[in-house]
Protein backbone atom coordinates (compact mmCIF):
# COMPACT_ATOMS: atom_id res chain seq x y z
CA UNK A 1 0.00 0.00 0.00
CA UNK A 2 2.96 2.31 -0.56
CA UNK A 3 1.23 4.20 -3.38
CA UNK A 4 -2.07 4.75 -1.58
CA UNK A 5 -1.31 8.33 -0.57
CA UNK A 6 -0.31 9.18 -4.14
CA UNK A 7 -3.56 7.74 -5.40
CA UNK A 8 -5.57 9.81 -2.93
CA UNK A 9 -3.74 12.97 -3.99
CA UNK A 10 -4.45 12.16 -7.63
CA UNK A 11 -8.10 11.64 -6.78
CA UNK A 12 -8.28 15.04 -5.09
CA UNK A 13 -6.77 16.67 -8.17
CA UNK A 14 -9.42 15.02 -10.33
CA UNK A 15 -12.15 16.18 -8.00
CA UNK A 16 -10.77 19.70 -8.19
CA UNK A 17 -11.05 19.64 -11.97
CA UNK A 18 -7.41 19.48 -13.01
CA UNK A 19 -7.77 16.18 -14.87
CA UNK A 20 -10.65 17.54 -16.94
CA UNK A 21 -8.47 19.87 -18.90
CA UNK A 22 -8.25 19.71 -22.65
CA UNK A 23 -8.28 17.10 -25.32
CA UNK A 24 -11.97 17.86 -25.49
CA UNK A 25 -13.64 20.94 -26.95
CA UNK A 26 -14.86 23.46 -24.39
CA UNK A 27 -18.31 24.83 -25.22
CA UNK A 28 -18.40 28.01 -23.14
CA UNK A 29 -21.59 29.43 -21.71
CA UNK A 30 -21.18 32.62 -23.74
CA UNK A 31 -20.57 30.80 -27.02
CA UNK A 32 -23.54 28.54 -26.38
CA UNK A 33 -25.83 31.51 -25.69
CA UNK A 34 -24.61 33.39 -28.76
CA UNK A 35 -25.57 30.44 -30.94
CA UNK A 36 -28.92 29.94 -29.22
CA UNK A 37 -30.01 33.57 -29.44
CA UNK A 38 -29.32 33.68 -33.18
CA UNK A 39 -30.59 30.36 -34.48
CA UNK A 40 -33.19 29.12 -32.00
CA UNK A 41 -36.79 29.23 -33.34
CA UNK A 42 -37.85 31.54 -30.51
CA UNK A 43 -35.06 33.96 -31.42
CA UNK A 44 -36.12 33.83 -35.06
CA UNK A 45 -39.72 34.48 -34.03
CA UNK A 46 -38.52 37.51 -32.07
CA UNK A 47 -36.74 38.81 -35.17
CA UNK A 48 -39.91 38.31 -37.23
CA UNK A 49 -41.89 40.40 -34.76
CA UNK A 50 -39.90 43.47 -35.77
CA UNK A 51 -40.61 42.76 -39.42
CA UNK A 52 -44.28 42.27 -38.54
CA UNK A 53 -44.34 45.67 -36.84
CA UNK A 54 -42.86 47.31 -39.94
CA UNK A 55 -45.47 45.67 -42.18
CA UNK A 56 -48.33 46.66 -39.86
CA UNK A 57 -47.13 50.27 -40.00
CA UNK A 58 -46.98 50.06 -43.79
CA UNK A 59 -50.48 48.59 -43.79
CA UNK A 60 -51.80 51.48 -41.69
CA UNK A 61 -50.11 54.04 -43.95
CA UNK A 62 -51.92 52.42 -46.85
CA UNK A 63 -55.09 54.17 -45.72
CA UNK A 64 -53.58 57.42 -47.02
CA UNK A 65 -52.55 56.03 -50.40
CA UNK A 66 -53.97 57.77 -53.48
CA UNK A 67 -56.63 55.70 -55.23
CA UNK A 68 -57.40 55.62 -58.93
CA UNK A 69 -60.99 54.97 -59.99
CA UNK A 70 -62.99 54.77 -63.21
CA UNK A 71 -66.48 53.78 -64.29
CA UNK A 72 -68.44 53.52 -67.56
CA UNK A 73 -72.18 53.00 -68.05
CA UNK A 74 -74.09 52.54 -71.27
CA UNK A 75 -77.72 51.54 -72.02
CA UNK A 76 -79.10 50.43 -75.39
CA UNK A 77 -82.64 49.05 -75.61
CA UNK A 78 -85.05 48.52 -78.52
CA UNK A 79 -82.55 49.90 -80.98
CA UNK A 80 -82.30 53.14 -79.02
CA UNK A 81 -79.19 54.54 -77.43
CA UNK A 82 -80.45 55.63 -74.02
CA UNK A 83 -77.19 57.00 -72.62
CA UNK A 84 -73.47 56.48 -72.26
CA UNK A 85 -71.29 58.23 -69.76
CA UNK A 86 -68.23 57.58 -67.61
CA UNK A 87 -65.72 59.07 -65.28
CA UNK A 88 -62.20 58.49 -64.02
CA UNK A 89 -59.89 60.16 -61.56
CA UNK A 90 -57.76 59.95 -58.46
CA UNK A 91 -58.68 60.50 -54.81
CA UNK A 92 -55.95 61.43 -52.32
CA UNK A 93 -56.69 61.01 -48.59
CA UNK A 94 -54.50 63.02 -46.25
CA UNK A 95 -53.39 62.65 -42.64
CA UNK A 96 -55.49 65.73 -41.76
CA UNK A 97 -58.83 64.17 -42.64
CA UNK A 98 -59.22 66.14 -45.87
CA UNK A 99 -59.50 64.19 -49.13
CA UNK A 100 -58.48 65.75 -52.44
CA UNK A 101 -60.02 64.68 -55.74
CA UNK A 102 -59.18 65.15 -59.41
CA UNK A 103 -61.69 63.70 -61.86
CA UNK A 104 -62.65 63.77 -65.52
CA UNK A 105 -66.23 63.04 -66.69
CA UNK A 106 -67.42 62.30 -70.20
CA UNK A 107 -70.88 61.84 -71.73
CA UNK A 108 -72.23 60.83 -75.15
CA UNK A 109 -74.47 63.79 -76.10
CA UNK A 110 -76.44 61.62 -78.55
CA UNK A 111 -78.18 59.64 -75.86
CA UNK A 112 -81.95 59.93 -76.24
CA UNK A 113 -82.78 59.59 -72.55
CA UNK A 114 -79.76 61.21 -70.92
CA UNK A 115 -80.52 62.59 -67.48
CA UNK A 116 -80.27 66.39 -67.74
CA UNK A 117 -78.09 66.69 -64.66
CA UNK A 118 -75.45 64.68 -66.51
CA UNK A 119 -75.16 67.26 -69.22
CA UNK A 120 -71.58 68.45 -69.42
CA UNK A 121 -69.50 70.28 -72.03
CA UNK A 122 -68.88 68.38 -75.22
CA UNK A 123 -65.61 66.52 -74.94
CA UNK A 124 -65.83 66.12 -71.16
CA UNK A 125 -65.29 68.04 -68.00
CA UNK A 126 -62.40 68.16 -65.53
CA UNK A 127 -63.27 68.42 -61.84
CA UNK A 128 -61.02 69.30 -58.92
CA UNK A 129 -62.49 69.10 -55.45
CA UNK A 130 -62.12 68.22 -51.81
CA UNK A 131 -64.04 66.53 -49.00
CA UNK A 132 -63.81 67.84 -45.44
CA UNK A 133 -65.27 66.14 -42.34
CA UNK A 134 -66.57 69.00 -40.22
CA UNK A 135 -67.50 67.06 -37.06
CA UNK A 136 -66.55 63.39 -36.67
CA UNK A 137 -63.15 62.80 -38.25
CA UNK A 138 -62.06 66.42 -38.35
CA UNK A 139 -59.32 66.02 -35.72
CA UNK A 140 -59.19 62.22 -35.52
CA UNK A 141 -60.47 59.28 -37.52
CA UNK A 142 -60.07 55.52 -37.97
CA UNK A 143 -57.13 55.85 -40.35
CA UNK A 144 -55.19 58.16 -38.08
CA UNK A 145 -55.99 55.91 -35.11
CA UNK A 146 -54.65 52.82 -36.90
CA UNK A 147 -51.58 54.73 -38.08
CA UNK A 148 -50.71 56.02 -34.61
CA UNK A 149 -51.28 52.61 -33.03
CA UNK A 150 -49.02 51.03 -35.63
CA UNK A 151 -46.31 53.57 -34.82
CA UNK A 152 -46.48 52.64 -31.14
CA UNK A 153 -46.63 49.01 -32.23
CA UNK A 154 -43.07 49.36 -33.52
CA UNK A 155 -41.82 49.85 -29.97
CA UNK A 156 -44.28 47.36 -28.50
CA UNK A 157 -43.18 44.57 -30.81
CA UNK A 158 -39.56 45.39 -30.00
CA UNK A 159 -40.37 44.95 -26.31
CA UNK A 160 -42.19 41.67 -27.03
CA UNK A 161 -39.13 40.45 -28.93
CA UNK A 162 -36.88 41.42 -26.01
CA UNK A 163 -39.24 39.58 -23.67
CA UNK A 164 -38.97 36.41 -25.77
CA UNK A 165 -35.18 36.67 -25.85
CA UNK A 166 -35.09 37.20 -22.10
CA UNK A 167 -37.11 34.02 -21.54
CA UNK A 168 -34.82 32.16 -23.91
CA UNK A 169 -31.76 33.52 -22.07
CA UNK A 170 -33.03 32.11 -18.79
CA UNK A 171 -33.91 28.70 -20.23
CA UNK A 172 -30.65 28.37 -22.16
CA UNK A 173 -28.28 29.39 -19.38
CA UNK A 174 -30.13 27.38 -16.75
CA UNK A 175 -29.85 24.30 -18.98
CA UNK A 176 -26.16 25.02 -19.55
CA UNK A 177 -25.27 25.06 -15.85
CA UNK A 178 -27.40 21.99 -15.23
CA UNK A 179 -25.34 20.30 -17.92
CA UNK A 180 -22.11 21.57 -16.36
CA UNK A 181 -23.04 20.22 -12.95
CA UNK A 182 -24.15 16.87 -14.37
CA UNK A 183 -20.94 16.52 -16.39
CA UNK A 184 -18.50 17.35 -13.61
CA UNK A 185 -20.37 15.41 -10.94
CA UNK A 186 -20.18 12.38 -13.23
CA UNK A 187 -16.43 12.93 -13.55
CA UNK A 188 -16.14 13.01 -9.77
CA UNK A 189 -18.10 9.75 -9.51
CA UNK A 190 -15.95 8.12 -12.21
CA UNK A 191 -12.77 9.15 -10.43
CA UNK A 192 -14.05 7.80 -7.13
CA UNK A 193 -15.07 4.53 -8.77
CA UNK A 194 -11.70 4.10 -10.47
CA UNK A 195 -9.86 4.90 -7.25
CA UNK A 196 -12.01 2.39 -5.36
CA UNK A 197 -11.22 -0.26 -7.95
CA UNK A 198 -7.50 0.39 -7.65
CA UNK A 199 -7.69 0.22 -3.88
CA UNK A 200 -9.69 -2.99 -4.13
CA UNK A 201 -6.86 -4.51 -6.12
CA UNK A 202 -4.28 -3.37 -3.58
CA UNK A 203 -6.24 -4.77 -0.64
CA UNK A 204 -6.68 -8.09 -2.45
CA UNK A 205 -2.92 -8.27 -2.89
CA UNK A 206 -2.41 -7.45 0.78
CA UNK A 207 -4.97 -10.14 1.71
CA UNK A 208 -3.07 -12.73 -0.30
CA UNK A 209 0.10 -11.63 1.49
CA UNK A 210 -1.65 -12.10 4.82
CA UNK A 211 -1.62 -8.40 5.79
CA UNK A 212 -5.43 -7.88 5.84
CA UNK A 213 -8.38 -10.13 6.62
CA UNK A 214 -10.86 -11.27 3.94
CA UNK A 215 -13.56 -8.96 5.30
CA UNK A 216 -11.52 -5.97 4.16
CA UNK A 217 -11.70 -7.14 0.56
CA UNK A 218 -15.50 -7.36 0.84
CA UNK A 219 -15.62 -3.87 2.32
CA UNK A 220 -13.55 -2.48 -0.54
CA UNK A 221 -15.65 -4.35 -3.10
CA UNK A 222 -18.89 -2.92 -1.71
CA UNK A 223 -17.38 0.56 -1.87
CA UNK A 224 -16.54 0.04 -5.54
CA UNK A 225 -20.10 -1.21 -6.24
CA UNK A 226 -21.67 1.82 -4.59
CA UNK A 227 -19.61 4.15 -6.76
CA UNK A 228 -20.44 2.12 -9.87
CA UNK A 229 -24.13 2.72 -9.14
CA UNK A 230 -23.40 6.41 -8.57
CA UNK A 231 -21.66 6.65 -11.96
CA UNK A 232 -24.66 5.10 -13.68
CA UNK A 233 -27.00 7.53 -11.93
CA UNK A 234 -24.84 10.51 -12.91
CA UNK A 235 -24.76 9.21 -16.48
CA UNK A 236 -28.55 9.27 -16.58
CA UNK A 237 -28.64 12.83 -15.25
CA UNK A 238 -26.05 13.89 -17.81
CA UNK A 239 -28.05 12.35 -20.66
CA UNK A 240 -31.15 14.27 -19.55
CA UNK A 241 -29.27 17.57 -19.48
CA UNK A 242 -27.70 16.88 -22.88
CA UNK A 243 -31.17 16.23 -24.32
CA UNK A 244 -32.24 19.69 -23.13
CA UNK A 245 -29.11 21.25 -24.57
CA UNK A 246 -29.63 19.58 -27.93
CA UNK A 247 -33.17 20.98 -28.10
CA UNK A 248 -31.72 24.49 -27.78
CA UNK A 249 -29.07 24.25 -30.50
CA UNK A 250 -30.06 24.99 -34.11
CA UNK A 251 -28.15 25.52 -37.31
CA UNK A 252 -28.33 28.56 -39.57
CA UNK A 253 -30.38 26.55 -42.05
CA UNK A 254 -33.12 26.04 -39.48
CA UNK A 255 -32.35 22.42 -38.60
CA UNK A 256 -31.48 21.05 -35.14
CA UNK A 257 -27.72 20.98 -34.74
CA UNK A 258 -25.95 17.64 -34.35
CA UNK A 259 -24.60 17.28 -30.82
CA UNK A 260 -20.82 17.00 -30.64
CA UNK A 261 -19.86 14.29 -28.16
CA UNK A 262 -16.51 16.00 -27.58
CA UNK A 263 -18.12 19.13 -26.15
CA UNK A 264 -17.28 19.82 -22.54
CA UNK A 265 -18.92 22.57 -20.45
CA UNK A 266 -17.17 25.21 -18.43
CA UNK A 267 -16.63 24.26 -14.83
CA UNK A 268 -18.98 26.10 -12.45
CA UNK A 269 -16.02 26.66 -10.12
CA UNK A 270 -15.15 30.05 -11.64
CA UNK A 271 -17.01 32.62 -9.52
CA UNK A 272 -19.52 34.66 -11.55
CA UNK A 273 -19.36 38.44 -11.73
CA UNK A 274 -21.17 39.91 -8.77
CA UNK A 275 -24.19 41.97 -9.93
CA UNK A 276 -25.06 45.35 -8.45
CA UNK A 277 -28.41 45.35 -6.67
CA UNK A 278 -29.08 49.02 -7.38
CA UNK A 279 -28.46 48.47 -11.08
CA UNK A 280 -30.83 45.50 -11.06
CA UNK A 281 -33.55 47.56 -9.37
CA UNK A 282 -33.21 50.29 -11.97
CA UNK A 283 -33.28 47.74 -14.78
CA UNK A 284 -36.63 46.36 -13.60
CA UNK A 285 -38.29 49.68 -14.44
CA UNK A 286 -37.40 49.04 -18.10
CA UNK A 287 -38.19 45.33 -18.04
CA UNK A 288 -39.54 44.18 -21.45
CA UNK A 289 -42.69 42.71 -19.86
CA UNK A 290 -43.54 46.06 -18.24
CA UNK A 291 -42.67 47.95 -21.42
CA UNK A 292 -45.10 45.78 -23.39
CA UNK A 293 -47.94 46.71 -21.04
CA UNK A 294 -47.06 50.41 -21.17
CA UNK A 295 -47.14 50.51 -24.95
CA UNK A 296 -50.34 48.48 -24.93
CA UNK A 297 -51.93 51.15 -22.69
CA UNK A 298 -50.80 53.84 -25.13
CA UNK A 299 -52.43 51.97 -28.00
CA UNK A 300 -55.64 51.56 -26.00
CA UNK A 301 -55.65 55.28 -25.17
CA UNK A 302 -55.55 56.03 -28.90
CA UNK A 303 -58.33 53.51 -29.52
CA UNK A 304 -60.41 55.19 -26.81
CA UNK A 305 -59.89 58.59 -28.42
CA UNK A 306 -61.32 57.25 -31.67
CA UNK A 307 -64.25 55.64 -29.83
CA UNK A 308 -65.04 58.99 -28.22
CA UNK A 309 -64.78 60.72 -31.59
CA UNK A 310 -67.62 58.52 -32.82
CA UNK A 311 -70.07 60.27 -30.49
CA UNK A 312 -69.95 63.23 -32.88
CA UNK A 313 -72.34 63.36 -35.87
CA UNK A 314 -70.93 62.66 -39.31
CA UNK A 315 -71.01 65.83 -41.38
CA UNK A 316 -68.94 65.78 -44.56
CA UNK A 317 -68.73 68.81 -46.83
CA UNK A 318 -67.55 68.55 -50.44
CA UNK A 319 -66.74 71.31 -52.91
CA UNK A 320 -65.75 70.82 -56.57
CA UNK A 321 -64.37 73.21 -59.18
CA UNK A 322 -65.73 72.52 -62.69
CA UNK A 323 -64.02 73.08 -66.04
CA UNK A 324 -64.97 73.12 -69.70
CA UNK A 325 -62.91 70.10 -70.65
CA UNK A 326 -59.66 71.23 -68.97
CA UNK A 327 -60.33 74.96 -69.03
CA UNK A 328 -61.30 76.19 -65.55
CA UNK A 329 -61.86 79.74 -66.82
CA UNK A 330 -63.86 79.35 -70.05
CA UNK A 331 -65.36 82.85 -69.93
CA UNK A 332 -61.93 84.52 -69.75
CA UNK A 333 -62.98 86.35 -66.63
CA UNK A 334 -61.45 86.64 -63.21
CA UNK A 335 -60.46 83.03 -62.58
CA UNK A 336 -61.22 82.96 -58.85
CA UNK A 337 -64.56 84.69 -59.30
CA UNK A 338 -65.57 82.27 -62.04
CA UNK A 339 -64.73 79.24 -59.97
CA UNK A 340 -66.43 80.45 -56.82
CA UNK A 341 -69.54 82.04 -58.33
CA UNK A 342 -70.26 80.08 -61.51
CA UNK A 343 -68.39 76.82 -62.15
CA UNK A 344 -68.74 74.74 -59.01
CA UNK A 345 -70.62 71.90 -57.41
CA UNK A 346 -70.97 71.35 -53.67
CA UNK A 347 -72.89 69.27 -51.16
CA UNK A 348 -72.83 67.65 -47.73
CA UNK A 349 -73.87 64.43 -46.02
CA UNK A 350 -75.06 64.09 -42.43
CA UNK A 351 -75.81 61.14 -40.17
CA UNK A 352 -76.16 60.58 -36.43
CA UNK A 353 -77.17 57.47 -34.44
CA UNK A 354 -80.01 58.25 -32.07
CA UNK A 355 -79.28 55.92 -29.16
CA UNK A 356 -75.47 55.77 -29.40
CA UNK A 357 -75.46 52.29 -27.87
CA UNK A 358 -72.59 51.07 -30.04
CA UNK A 359 -70.53 54.17 -29.27
CA UNK A 360 -71.13 54.04 -25.51
CA UNK A 361 -70.33 50.33 -25.36
CA UNK A 362 -67.20 50.88 -27.43
CA UNK A 363 -65.79 53.41 -24.96
CA UNK A 364 -66.78 51.24 -21.98
CA UNK A 365 -65.09 48.17 -23.45
CA UNK A 366 -61.92 50.12 -24.12
CA UNK A 367 -61.95 51.44 -20.55
CA UNK A 368 -62.18 47.86 -19.31
CA UNK A 369 -59.21 46.85 -21.46
CA UNK A 370 -57.19 49.79 -20.12
CA UNK A 371 -58.05 48.85 -16.52
CA UNK A 372 -57.14 45.21 -17.13
CA UNK A 373 -53.83 46.17 -18.68
CA UNK A 374 -53.07 48.53 -15.80
CA UNK A 375 -53.71 45.79 -13.24
CA UNK A 376 -51.54 43.37 -15.22
CA UNK A 377 -48.78 45.99 -15.26
CA UNK A 378 -48.96 46.51 -11.50
CA UNK A 379 -49.05 42.77 -10.81
CA UNK A 380 -46.09 42.09 -13.08
CA UNK A 381 -44.10 44.89 -11.49
CA UNK A 382 -44.79 43.52 -8.01
CA UNK A 383 -43.90 39.98 -9.13
CA UNK A 384 -40.59 41.15 -10.59
CA UNK A 385 -39.71 43.14 -7.48
CA UNK A 386 -40.52 40.18 -5.25
CA UNK A 387 -38.52 37.77 -7.41
CA UNK A 388 -35.55 40.11 -7.49
CA UNK A 389 -35.53 40.30 -3.69
CA UNK A 390 -35.81 36.52 -3.39
CA UNK A 391 -33.05 35.85 -5.92
CA UNK A 392 -30.80 38.43 -4.29
CA UNK A 393 -31.26 36.77 -0.91
CA UNK A 394 -30.47 33.45 -2.56
CA UNK A 395 -27.33 34.99 -4.11
CA UNK A 396 -26.10 36.13 -0.68
CA UNK A 397 -26.94 32.77 0.90
CA UNK A 398 -25.24 30.83 -1.90
CA UNK A 399 -22.07 32.86 -1.40
CA UNK A 400 -22.07 31.96 2.28
CA UNK A 401 -22.73 28.32 1.40
CA UNK A 402 -19.85 28.39 -1.05
CA UNK A 403 -17.37 29.58 1.56
CA UNK A 404 -18.65 27.02 4.06
CA UNK A 405 -18.53 24.21 1.49
CA UNK A 406 -14.93 25.07 0.62
CA UNK A 407 -14.00 24.85 4.31
CA UNK A 408 -15.84 21.55 4.70
CA UNK A 409 -14.00 20.05 1.71
CA UNK A 410 -10.64 21.18 3.09
CA UNK A 411 -11.40 19.64 6.47
CA UNK A 412 -12.49 16.34 4.92
CA UNK A 413 -9.31 16.33 2.84
CA UNK A 414 -7.30 16.65 6.04
CA UNK A 415 -9.26 13.84 7.68
CA UNK A 416 -8.76 11.54 4.69
CA UNK A 417 -5.04 12.29 4.56
CA UNK A 418 -4.71 11.53 8.29
CA UNK A 419 -6.76 8.36 8.00
CA UNK A 420 -4.64 7.25 5.07
CA UNK A 421 -1.46 7.74 7.08
CA UNK A 422 -2.90 5.67 9.94
CA UNK A 423 -4.05 2.99 7.51
CA UNK A 424 -0.57 2.66 6.04
CA UNK A 425 0.91 1.95 9.45
CA UNK A 426 -1.88 -0.47 10.33
CA UNK A 427 -3.73 1.70 12.87
CA UNK A 428 -6.92 2.13 10.80
CA UNK A 429 -9.32 -0.04 8.83
CA UNK A 430 -10.74 -0.18 5.33
CA UNK A 431 -14.15 0.74 6.75
CA UNK A 432 -12.87 3.98 8.25
CA UNK A 433 -10.89 4.81 5.14
CA UNK A 434 -13.95 4.23 2.96
CA UNK A 435 -16.04 6.36 5.27
CA UNK A 436 -13.56 9.25 5.05
CA UNK A 437 -13.47 8.98 1.28
CA UNK A 438 -17.27 8.83 1.06
CA UNK A 439 -17.67 11.95 3.17
CA UNK A 440 -15.07 13.84 1.17
CA UNK A 441 -16.67 12.98 -2.14
CA UNK A 442 -20.13 13.89 -0.85
CA UNK A 443 -18.73 17.24 0.27
CA UNK A 444 -17.13 17.73 -3.16
CA UNK A 445 -20.45 17.05 -4.88
CA UNK A 446 -22.22 19.50 -2.56
CA UNK A 447 -19.57 22.09 -3.35
CA UNK A 448 -20.02 21.50 -7.06
CA UNK A 449 -23.79 21.79 -6.66
CA UNK A 450 -23.44 25.05 -4.75
CA UNK A 451 -21.15 26.46 -7.45
CA UNK A 452 -23.64 25.51 -10.19
CA UNK A 453 -26.56 26.96 -8.23
CA UNK A 454 -24.63 30.19 -7.72
CA UNK A 455 -24.16 30.45 -11.49
CA UNK A 456 -27.87 29.87 -12.06
CA UNK A 457 -28.76 32.46 -9.41
CA UNK A 458 -26.80 35.12 -11.30
CA UNK A 459 -28.65 34.09 -14.47
CA UNK A 460 -31.95 34.41 -12.62
CA UNK A 461 -31.02 37.88 -11.36
CA UNK A 462 -30.28 39.19 -14.85
CA UNK A 463 -33.38 37.47 -16.19
CA UNK A 464 -35.59 39.05 -13.52
CA UNK A 465 -34.10 42.45 -14.30
CA UNK A 466 -34.92 41.90 -17.98
CA UNK A 467 -31.30 42.08 -19.10
CA UNK A 468 -31.07 38.60 -20.62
Amino acid sequence: MITLRCRILCLLLVIGGSSLMAQQEILSADLFWQQVKINHPVARQAALLQEQAAQELLYARGSFDPKLYASQEEKVFGGKNYYRYGQGGVKIPTAWGIALKAEYDWTDPNGEYLNPDRTIPQGGQAIVGLEVPLLQGLFFDASRSAWRQAQIGQDRYQAVADELRNELFFAANKSYWDWSYAYYSREVAISARDYSFERLGGIRESFRAGDYPAIDTLEAYLQWQSWELEVQEKELQLNHTIAKMRALLWEDAGRPEVWNKDWVPESPQAPPTAPDYGELEQAIAEHPSLTVYRYQKEQLAIERRWKQEQFKPELTFNYNFLANQFDFNPEDTDGISSLVNDNYKWGFTFSQPLLLRKERAGVALTDIKIAQTDWKLQQKQQDLTTKLTAYWQEWETRQQQLQLSLTVVQNYQSLLAAETAKFEIGESSVFLLNSRQQKLLEAQLKLLKTQAELQKTVVALWYTAGRG
